[in-house]
């Protein structure tokens, strides 16, 4: 239970959903939380909610999207706890409309959220986990970057970049002592999922998974345990489909 012993973890888009999950996870297998977000008000609320499962917890606000941002948000990791050992890119988010309905916008705030602020997170810790010849880095994809699961372009072309992403830079930073792994999940019940999806719609996509229920934020948190910690020293460049088995089956239309 007490597998990440000792090490710092940096969890972008942790105020709600998956990013919460994940945290609550790996403070429970012992690591201390450094959680970010661009919502003050979640954030509170998170920290409030672990302060009593992780040793430690702080919460920061951060824009992934800015540079200056991510400096910050490391740079403070490092004053208070002097070390990054896990990074999660969590931060994300999705906008569901038709291709006609995405604007030039809309595709920018999609894709500077999901794949730039994975790119200047990881580019921001990397120097910092080569200096210990150690780390673990854990991305968000989605079974998006792979199935179409919902009118969502600019999303599902996000998360094939951070797919893309994961593999190359696993490759790079492998010598270093760096692990590059990324999730993807299927469907997780979470406020992003309210948002694009109806309680019948919810229903009714239930009864198509395999395991028979939508997802919970956990279960992405077990998962992103298991490739934070020792008995996953072996994995690197993976994109880890958490699915319940939604991506095994072609439904007819």
């Amino acid at each position: 239970m007490n597998r990440l012993n000792g090490q710092v973890a940096i969890v972008t888009g942790a105020a709600q959903g998956i990013g919460f999950g994940i945290a609550a996870c790996l403070g429970t297998a012992g690591a201390t939380l450094v959680l970010a977000d661009v919502s003050e008000d979640g954030l509170a609320k998170s920290v409030a909610a672990l302060e009593e499962i992780a040793p430690a917890v702080i919460g920061l606000t951060a824009d992934v999207r800015c540079s200056d941002s991510v400096d910050r948000l490391v740079k403070r990791t490092l004053d208070r706890f002097e070390q990054v050992d896990i990074l999660v890119n969590n931060a994300g988010v999705v906008i569901v409309k038709s291709i006609a309905e995405q604007t030039e916008e809309h595709w920018d705030t999609v894709l500077d959220t999901n794949l730039k602020g994975t790119f200047l997170c990881c580019k921001r810790v990397v120097p910092e986990m080569a200096k210990r010849g150690k780390g673990a880095i854990i991305n968000v994809s989605s079974i998006a970057a792979f199935h179409f699961t919902t009118p969502h372009i600019p999303y599902a072309a996000s998360k094939a970049g951070v797919s893309a992403l994961t593999r190359d830079l696993a490759y790079e930073v492998a010598p270093m002592g760096i692990r590059v792994n990324a999730i993807a999940p299927g469907p997780i019940q979470t406020p992003m999922m309210d948002e694009a999806l109806t309680e019948a719609q919810k229903e009714a996509y239930s009864k198509t998974i395999p395991v028979k229920r939508i997802g919970r934020p956990e279960d992405i948190g077990h998962a992103a345990v298991f490739l934070a910690s020792e008995n996953a020293e072996f994995i690197t460049g993976i994109t880890l489909p958490v699915t319940g088995g939604t991506d095994l089956k072609v439904s007819p239309s």
